[in-house]
Formats: C-alpha cells, structure tokens, sequence
C-alpha cells in the first residue's frame, strides 16, 4: 500500500518531533562502562587511515587488548563512533574501561569519558533512530494498513527498551536499524534478490546474535516463497551471489581478517567463544541463579526482558551504587519505563501473541504478495527468537533487542485486530439483519 503524499508529510512532522526528544534526553542516560570500550576501540578509524596493517589479525599478538576486541565484537557502530569522532574532532581515548577495578580508579586512569566525548560517541549511532522508524513503519503498513504502520511506529518509540539502549555509544542503535532494514528488504520483491546479502550482512556486522535472521534471508534467496518457480541453476546462482556479497561487506569492515581471513575467523570464533564461557563463569561464581542453564530458563528470561523487567542501566552489580544518582534522575521520567511492569507486561504479551495468531490466519485472504511478507515476518520472529535461545546463556537485558522490532509488529497487528473485529462483526450483523 502506498503512503499518500499527506499521510507521508504527518508521519514525517511526527518521526522528526520523536526524534528531537529522543536526542534531547541522550546526556540524562546513565554511563554504561562499556561505551567507554566502544569510544577506546573508535581509534581504529585514525589507525586505519595512518597504516591499514595495524589491524591486521597477528598471531603473535594474541594478548593485544584492541585485538581482542576486534576479533570479538562486531564493528560497525564502532566504524560509526569513529566517523562520529572524526567530524567533531575529538581524540580517542587511550585508556579502556578495567572491570577488575572500582569506579575511583578507572576515573582516575581516565577511563571516565569526558561529557564531550560520551555526547558524541552516543549522537554518532542514535542518528539512526529516525531511520529506525522510518523502516518500522514500512515492515507494518505492509503486511496490515496505515493503523499497523502508525501503531508500530508509536510502540518503537515510546519502547522503554529502546529509549535507554539505543542511547548509548554502543551496538544496540546501529543493530537496531540494522534488522529493521534487513526486514523492509526481506519484503521487497525484487528481480535480483541476492542484494539481501548487503542489509543482511550490516545486521550480522552491528551483532553476531543476528546471524539466524541472515541464515533466513540467505535461505528466501535460494527458495522464494513465491509464485515465480526458479531453476536449480537460479537458486545455486543467487545463493552463490548472496555468500558472495554477504562475505565482501563483512570483509570490508573487518581489516583484522584481510591478513588471513580463514585464521582470523577462527581466531575470532574461538574468542568469542571464550568470551562467553568466561561471563559465564564470572556471573555463575557471585549469582548462579542468574544464568540461564537450559532452554526453558532462556526463554522465560528472555520473555521476562521482554515484557516485564525495568529497563537495566547495569548488566552486573559492580557500579550500582556508583550511578544510583544517574539512575534515579533518569528514571524520574516515566516514559522511561513505561509499561515496564506486570500489567504493562501482560497488556504487550496479549497484543503480541494475538496479533502473531490473527495475522496468518487472514493472510489466507490477502493478495499473494501481502500474503508472502505476513509468512516471511513470521518466519523471521521464529528463527530469530529461536537462535537467541540457542546462543544466548547470559542475562543481559540488551541482548533482546534483536526482537523488539517483532514485538512491535505483532502487538501493532494485534491493536488491528482488536479496532477491526467489532467492526467486523457489526457489519455482519447488520447484513443478516
């Protein structure tokens, strides 16, 4: 469905209002320690441009902080933090945050960002939150109408999730943005869809939890759900291209790998690795209860994140007391937490879940294509949400980001249905009558 020209012009005005107080309140966001990493790790943009090989994957380097970091995390918000640094002209710090040591100290070592640097570091990836809603709207309006798109696009914005994660000079904005792309991309028909491989590969590079969603997209190239019917030749042809094109962007933000690309990804798969078994381990020793042992424990913990639990300014214990005050003055602000209880709670799961049901249910009446975009999203909620089972043992409330733009969507077609069904049945009882 097409947006008219006014509706376009109102959902503009709206995104651009949000948006002002959405960057507003980004200095009132309690400090996170490890925007402080993301800011240290933003040097890699200077590093690059002065020799490309210090970033190289070296083996004899393996102790190297910053190479650690690059073969662990994913690198494009810290790209978008450097390029953020580069235009106000600020210098990278050279200290990173030392968890092993109390707030005192790491303020001490410089490793406290000045208010400056932290503003910028948090402005170059939350610029992406007005395209975040953008997007939104566009994944909604196409499987429901104008009142899925406005609903969705409303839910995103006022999310208390969003509102304090995205905010922050870490990956949460750029992954954010970048799975609601790879989902408006996913909807798109196209004649050659292998060039889901670019948003695709952007979403992986924002956050590795996202690789079920790009193992979807890569898996829709190669079998359409649609009428076309391609030969085995097309579908080897565009799943070759997808792996190629998937792998080419992933390269280019990683210069770790160019030295070696097959040793440096399993130096990299191994790091990660260990990263995770070392969280584990550090969080299992001081609260065992929080870890997430089986399945049922991950699912129930990320449905508890999901819906119910107040937006977490700290992953761990360590500096609560020390950003009490922030947390105090930020929360003073209810929207902040809105919804984050046990009503708010129940009031979003029910949305979800009937509109999750309810949509398949009348896709059966819907247009071929409105048809396919209604399974693709389901597809996407089930294989997205099922791998962060999977991969995710550790509690942390920002790892369920991924499935917000889900959350969203489901509630908003749900809200459809609720406005929707009177009608409905108001309209079939006057025909019998």
């Amino acid at each position: 469905m097409e947006n008219q020209p006014q509706q376009t012009i109102v959902l503009m005005i709206f995104i651009t209002l949000v948006s002002i107080v959405y960057f507003l309140g980004l200095p009132t966001v309690p400090f996170h320690p490890d925007e402080q990493t993301y800011l240290f790790m933003s040097g890699d943009v200077e590093r690059f441009f002065a020799k490309p090989s210090q970033l190289f994957w070296n083996p004899v380097q393996s102790h190297d902080l910053r190479q650690k970091y690059r073969l662990r995390d994913a690198p494009l918000s810290r790209w978008l933090i450097g390029i953020g640094r580069q235009i106000a002209r600020l210098p990278a710090p050279q200290v990173d945050w030392d968890w092993s040591k109390d707030w005192q100290t790491n303020r001490a070592n410089g490793a406290l960002p000045a208010p400056d640097l932290l503003l910028v570091g948090r402005l170059s990836v939350a610029v992406l939150f007005p395209f975040s809603l953008w997007l939104m709207f566009q994944i909604a309006q196409s499987i429901g109408g104008n009142l899925s798109g406005w609903t969705a696009t409303i839910l995103l914005a006022s999310h208390a999730l969003v509102l304090l994660h995205t905010r922050r000079a870490m990956a949460e904005s750029g992954l954010l943005f970048c799975v609601l792309l790879t989902l408006w991309a996913l909807n798109r028909d196209t004649e050659r869809p292998y060039w889901l491989a670019l948003p695709a590969a952007l979403a992986f590079n924002a956050k590795q939890s996202v690789a079920p969603l790009a193992m979807l997209c890569w898996a829709v190239v190669c079998f359409p759900p649609s009428e076309k019917q391609l030969s085995p030749k097309q579908r080897l042809r565009h799943g070759f291209l997808f792996g190629l094109l998937f792998i080419f962007v992933t390269l280019m933000l990683n210069p770790v790998l160019w030295s070696n690309p097959w040793q440096a990804a399993l130096a990299a798969w191994q790091e990660r690795t260990a990263l995770v078994d070392q969280q584990v381990t550090a969080i299992r020793s001081v609260s065992p209860e929080l870890v997430w042992e089986s399945y049922p424990q991950r699912m129930f913990g990320i449905l508890a994140h999901l819906f119910f639990t107040q937006p977490a300014t700290a992953d761990l214990m360590n500096y609560v007391a020390d950003t009490q005050a922030a947390d105090r003055a930020y929360f003073a602000q209810p929207l902040h937490s809105l919804f984050r209880n046990l009503w708010g709670g129940i009031v979003w799961i029910f949305l979800s879940l009937f509109g999750f049901i309810l949509a398949p249910v009348r896709a059966r009446r819907l247009a071929p294509m409105q048809r396919r975009r209604v399974w693709l999203m389901v597809a996407a909620t089930f294989v997205q949400a099922v791998g962060l089972v999977g991969m995710i043992p550790i509690p942390f409330q920002r790892y369920v980001l991924p499935l917000i733009p889900f959350q969203c969507l489901w509630a908003a077609k749900g809200v459809e249905g609720l406005v929707q069904i009177p009608i409905l049945l108001f309209v079939s009882h006057l025909r019998k009558n």
